[in-house]
């Protein structure tokens, strides 16, 4: 699988629009994040794409040739929901073994996907047993059992802590690097920043954004912080010269601190500001969060 895509798709719920000709698309060694608020049709996509919603409108492609979700398209793909439930009274190893047998997947692989999710040690435990976060990992290695092409993980991140984590991105970054396509939904933008290429914004149904984290950064044009330390005695002179530095610019007085708020056009200019003013200890740009900018286009760019 080389591509993926889903063309112009409507889904409708009664009078309730859930998914508006929404189009996406994926293509190998990618990896896509839906972000959005509860309702704009995030979990609605990822059930079309899973065949438990048909929708009004719209078409799945895969490699350019227009595909339905049938049986053999659901053998190549693995699926984590926002919450796993698995047989209290079986160990993760005899849940593993059930979903092995009914896939055709060796016994040898439930081994190593254990061992991938770092349940080896737990894997004759009952699942009544296990923590949130080892539930997690159990339901991860569950979705990568069989190998799948498409990869759809919606809120990957709940429960793990740092070990879980990383399970988590070395999954996501073996998908990658073997081609693979991977599609998630989270709302830990912050998180996932690094490890996505790019993000879908959902709002009421409509994509209203779609690119890499860097480009929707960009487009936003939210302004940036520089944060500069500065010494004894050059503190006045220091703001007067950045105060004068950009008409767009303003500068926010902390107890030895200055921090300057400049649009990204006007950022080079006042850097160099900065740099040739005397007293000037430290220096630190910080961009807008991604948080930030999210919040941002679901205003309507206010």
């Amino acid at each position: 699988m080389q591509s993926l895509g889903l063309e112009k798709v409507s889904v409708r719920f009664g009078a309730v629009h859930a998914l508006s000709n929404v189009s996406l698309g994926l293509r190998a060694g990618e990896t896509v994040m839906l972000v959005g608020p509860n309702g704009a049709g995030k979990s609605t996509l990822i059930r079309v794409l899973l065949g438990l919603v048909r929708p009004d409108a719209g078409k799945l492609t895969i490699d350019g040739r227009d595909r339905v979700v049938d049986n053999a398209f659901k053998t190549d793909l693995g699926y984590l929901p926002e919450a796993v439930a698995f047989a209290e009274n079986l160990s993760g190893r005899q849940v593993l073994s059930f979903f092995a047998s009914a896939r055709g997947v060796s016994r040898k692989r439930v081994d190593e996907v254990l061992e991938r999710v770092g349940l080896t040690h737990a894997k004759k435990r009952a699942v009544r047993g296990y923590s949130r976060g080892m539930r997690q990992r159990l339901g991860l290695g569950l979705s990568i059992l069989s190998t799948p092409q498409l990869l759809i993980l919606d809120e990957p991140t709940g429960g793990l802590d740092q070990e879980g984590l990383a399970v988590l991105w070395s999954i996501l970054h073996d998908w990658r690097e073997a081609g693979r396509l991977v599609l998630l939904a989270s709302h830990e933008l912050t998180l996932m920043e690094r490890r996505i290429d790019r993000m879908c914004v959902l709002q009421n149904g409509k994509a209203i954004a779609d690119d890499s984290p860097a480009k929707i950064r960009e487009a936003a044009s939210l302004a940036v912080s520089i944060h500069l330390s500065v010494g004894n005695g050059a503190y006045d002179r220091v703001r007067q010269s950045l105060e004068g530095a950009s008409p767009s610019a303003s500068v926010q007085a902390e107890p030895g601190e200055l921090i300057v708020s400049v649009p990204p056009l006007e950022l080079k200019t006042v850097l160099a500001v900065a740099s040739a003013a005397q007293g000037i200890e430290a220096m630190r740009v910080v961009e807008p969060g991604l948080d930030d900018v999210y919040e941002h286009l679901l205003s309507g760019g206010d």
